[in-house]
């Protein structure tokens, strides 16, 4: 009886992780997505040679990284550079179909935030919902990250 009552404890999630892009958008070389449980991967190739995965972790809370890997050290580039950066990714996104539009006011937020955001800090955006940007370079690869968090 106690492992049957142990195997009903499971959480039970609001949501579910839904795709947020699909096969044969304009500038999607390959695309790939994946599902399990309350967490997925997706993952694309764009014809900018910029591979796109988007973690995503929704259930009661939720949370979605973009993770953009280019090739090569941007070591040197200042911070500056990266919070432009995620503004113009995102902005590129929003024109691949209506479906992924919004993400064009997700650009206008982290714009408008610009000037006083820090890398790897979470700024509230609204009540309980954070943004951040990030990143992680070494010589070969380099990786913009950007969460997006809701308590």
């Amino acid at each position: 009886m106690l492992l049957i009552s142990a195997c009903n404890s499971d959480e039970k999630c609001k949501y579910k992780p839904e795709p947020i892009f699909e096969p044969g958008l304009p500038h999607v070389e390959q695309y790939n997505f994946e599902k399990q449980g309350n967490q997925s991967l997706e993952s694309l190739l764009l014809d900018t040679k910029v591979l796109l995965e988007i973690h995503q972790d929704v259930c009661i809370k939720t949370r979605q990284e973009y993770q953009f890997t280019v090739q090569g050290d941007y070591s040197r580039f200042p911070d500056s550079l990266w919070m432009k950066e995620a503004v113009r990714q995102l902005v590129y996104l929003s024109s691949f179909s209506p479906k992924q539009a919004p993400l064009k006011a997700w650009a206008d937020v982290l714009e408008e935030m610009r000037p006083t955001m820090r890398l790897g800090e979470d700024n509230e955006v609204q009540p309980g919902v954070f943004v951040r940007v990030d990143r992680i370079v070494s010589p070969e690869k380099s990786t913009l990250m950007l969460v997006f968090s809701q308590d």
